[in-house]
């Protein structure tokens, strides 16, 4: 195995080398961590549009049955008089 010496400069264009790939590296991860924001933005709002459409659907259904129970209720009692 051949033995190298490693002198100041190239000692110092390994360092400036890896400050390069670690600056990429933080680029890199700080877009990545937006797009993520944006993402959970999205689905917070889809999750809160589906939570709205089962609510309203729900009060539908309450407002049928609450008729329903209504109407059988007077029918009842119209058949007892």
């Amino acid at each position: 195995m051949e033995r190298s010496t490693w002198t100041d400069e190239r000692l110092d264009d390994m360092v400036a080398r890896n400050e390069t790939r670690f600056e990429l590296l933080h680029d890199e991860m700080r877009e990545m961590r937006a797009e993520t924001r944006a993402e959970m933005r999205d689905l917070r709002a889809e999750v809160r549009e589906g939570f709205a459409t089962i609510n309203r659907n729900m009060m539908h259904l309450t407002i049928g049955m609450i008729g329903a129970f209504a109407a059988l209720f007077a029918a009842l009692v119209a058949q007892s008089f």
